[in-house]
């Protein structure tokens, strides 16, 4: 257990953890509920990553702009005449005011505070009262480094990750061919969460938990022993995967064996924060806002290709589907509860991974390279 001091400590700390971590062994438990190595989180792993903020269906049209929030930045997400798509912090550069509350159209955002005035592209176009005083081209807001990858918007805060294209390249190959960047955003069903972001992730990302926690429901139909998970070279994601068998199938709402390159079902993950899965016919994903080391939002939101908005029966079919999510995961909440409360002894043992926990170890061996800084 890591006894705080100042960060000094904590990397060699983090340092010490990386040979055990590589061998099996899961992260100690004060990584699931200390503050301060939250923080550390934050800064390191969040900031210096991509992080998602929202389905590219959902961002503005051109002259709109909205508010939005991923991984602790409050941002605001504007589309001018041109339509080039920009994402700034959402703080006015005069005394910090949050600028943006709601969505809205026009192509001036004003401070509420001062009414200094800025245009979608971020450029301040006016400040009252203020003249020449100041240097105008230095009050611009600050932009946000931001890319697409299959219909996500994600954006890396720091500005300093490699290409988001170049470090998901050996997922974008196993994703090839299901239509995700083309699918929307149809159902979204929203829960509070008692326990650390890690948790979640490590509970939605392989099916091993299927034994136990769903074991009348999704185990009969998706077996955790046919799951497997792919190597992924280093990169920044992980993958786990099973075939969907006829029974399970002919359960969804939607399905388009067609269209799909085959019946598997994939769950993927681009660290820290993306949590996704396809499967025939449609995709989903968690948006998780953490707040504190022991608590996040998380918002289940379900994808379909835009052909099927219009299909018979689509809002019954959705609306059975969306519940069908809501009860899945009202049992992982079980779940996860009570793996919070295992992480709370301070003398907690680690883990012991095993090979059906392959993306948990990816996460841990990243994460622990990412907050020592040798990513």
């Amino acid at each position: 257990m890591f006894a705080r001091q100042d960060h000094t400590d904590f990397d060699k700390y983090v340092l010490g953890l990386q040979e055990g971590v590589a061998a099996g062994e899961a992260l100690p438990s004060d990584f699931y509920h200390d503050p301060y190595i939250y923080d550390i989180e934050l800064a390191r792993a969040f900031d210096g990553a991509w992080v998602p903020v929202c389905r590219v269906d959902e961002l503005p049209r051109p002259q709109e702009y909205m508010p939005a929030s991923a991984a602790g930045h409050e941002l605001i997400l504007t589309r001018g005449d041109d339509g080039a798509l920009h994402v700034f912090f959402n703080s006015c550069s005069h005394r910090s005011m949050r600028l943006v509350d709601q969505p809205a159209s026009g192509r001036r955002m004003v401070c509420p505070y001062h009414k200094w005035t800025f245009g979608l592209d971020g450029q301040l176009h006016g400040a009252p009262l203020v003249g020449r005083t100041i240097d105008r081209s230095r009050c611009g807001l600050g932009e946000v480094r931001h890319e697409t990858w299959q219909g996500w918007l994600f954006i890396n805060p720091a500005g300093n990750a490699a290409p988001l294209h170049e470090e998901l390249s050996g997922l974008t190959q196993v994703l090839d061919g299901w239509g995700i960047e083309e699918m929307v955003s149809v159902g979204a069903v929203e829960f509070e969460s008692e326990w650390n972001w890690k948790v979640m992730w490590e509970n939605f990302n392989e099916f091993y938990h299927h034994l136990g926690t769903h074991s009348g429901t999704l185990e009969p139909l998706l077996p955790a022993r046919t799951a497997t998970a792919l190597d992924n070279g280093g990169q920044p994601w992980s993958c786990a995967s099973m075939a969907c068998g006829d029974d399970y199938l002919y359960m969804q709402p939607f399905v388009d064996l067609t269209n799909a390159p085959s019946n598997d079902m994939h769950l993927f993950s681009v660290f820290p924060l993306l949590c996704a899965g396809v499967q025939p016919g449609s995709a989903f994903w968690l948006r998780i806002i953490p707040q504190t080391a022991t608590k996040h939002r998380v918002s289940w939101e379900f994808l379909l290709p835009p052909s099927e908005l219009d299909t018979p029966d689509f809002e019954a079919r959705l609306d059975s589907t969306m519940q069908g999510l809501r009860q899945i995961h009202l049992e992982d909440m079980d779940a996860c509860r009570l793996v919070q409360q295992g992480h709370s002894g301070r003398l907690t043992r680690r883990g012991q991974l095993t090979e059906f926990d392959k993306p948990v170890s990816q996460l841990h061996n990243w994460l622990l390279r990412t907050l020592a800084g040798s990513t």
